[in-house]
């Protein structure tokens, strides 16, 4: 019995495994972006940091732009420029340098965010693995109101004795 728990337990930790590297999956075609709360819940004002990678080296900066969850823009961070760290993505082409670039931002509006990365090159044209393919990549977090200091489960947990307290009362009232 223990083993088929352990082995359920496996299989849904390797589910987030996957979810997890899925987004950095992207590049294979040379252009990703995710951020640290990928598919995760966030309470408002925490901050979120993008990630923006790139196996092109004639990417010299990348601009992010986050949205607000009505697809409206609430940050531009600009020209960020590319930095690597020696990193390596291996695929069937061959194997590259990742150059990265970061921007973070607080959202503060409940809803489903997004943010995009445009890969610029040489005299800010965008860069593309095509004429026809712009690299533009996005992502997106879910912003949700969260109860500080006692968290979800603690305002679930007064809430539920509020309402035991209320019935109890209103029982003794009819006796």
């Amino acid at each position: 019995m223990k083993t088929k728990y352990i082995l359920l337990t496996v299989a849904l930790l390797s589910l987030f495994i996957t979810s997890v590297s899925a987004q950095w999956s992207a590049l294979n075609s040379g252009y990703a972006i995710t951020t640290n709360y990928h598919g995760e819940d966030v309470a408002p004002e925490t901050v979120v940091n993008a990630t923006a990678g790139t196996t092109d080296a004639n990417v010299q900066n990348v601009t992010f732009v986050w949205h607000f969850p009505d697809g409206t823009d609430a940050f531009t961070d600009p020209n960020v420029p590319v930095y690597s760290n020696g990193t390596t993505w291996t695929n069937s082409s061959g194997s590259f340098l990742i150059y990265y670039a970061n921007s973070s931002y607080a959202p503060d509006v409940i809803g489903n965010w997004s943010v995009q990365a445009f890969f610029n090159g040489p005299g800010g044209q965008l860069r593309g693995q095509h004429s026809d393919i712009i690299a533009i990549r996005a992502t997106s977090i879910n912003v949700i109101p969260e109860v500080p200091v006692i968290g979800t489960a603690g305002a679930a947990a007064v809430m539920l004795l509020g309402l035991g307290l209320f019935r109890s009362r209103r029982k003794s009232k009819t006796i």
